[in-house]
């Protein structure tokens, strides 16, 4: 099978970069494309109790206004870079799309069938991954399971 419709969920992290280096062979060998994805959540922007020493100037729904704001910008620059520079720099196509507040891996299936991908190339962990414990991340897993196309774990 061809894998010329090729979905790479992209955080930042040391296993979404190597799935993307994955992905970028792929689309190598069948002239495809790739649609890089980030799911930008509060719950993975902010720290546990962190909101309890908040000021008096600045509420808890602006700070948190503020912190998606921010990891959107920083999320845009990245992908862009992924895209433009990298893939490009590949000789491999990019496109890619921002979702702020969803479930991460309902959003990574939903893009997948919006899409049409014949195959997700996913890192084993993401950022949130505790990096010593060697077992597949929650995303990864919940992808694996539930896709309706070829799944690639990358560790």
């Amino acid at each position: 099978m061809l894998y010329e419709r090729i979905l790479v969920p992209f955080d930042g992290s040391k296993f979404a970069k190597k799935a993307l280096d994955e992905a970028i062979k792929i689309a190598q060998n069948t002239d495809g494309i790739l649609y890089l994805c980030t799911i930008v959540t509060v719950s993975n922007l902010i720290p546990p109790g962190s909101l309890l020493g908040l000021t008096k100037n600045v509420s808890a729904k602006e700070f948190r206004s503020r912190l998606i704001k921010s990891a959107k910008a920083e999320a845009e620059r990245t992908l862009n870079y992924q895209a433009s520079v990298y893939c490009k720099s590949k000789g491999v196509k990019a496109y890619y799309k921002i979702i702020i507040n969803g479930n991460i891996a309902e959003e990574i299936l939903k893009i997948a069938k919006q899409k049409l991908v014949d195959i997700i190339v996913i890192g084993s962990q993401g950022l949130h991954g505790i990096s010593r414990i060697k077992t597949l991340g929650s995303v990864s897993r919940k992808v694996s399971e539930l896709a309706d196309c070829a799944v690639l774990i990358v560790r």
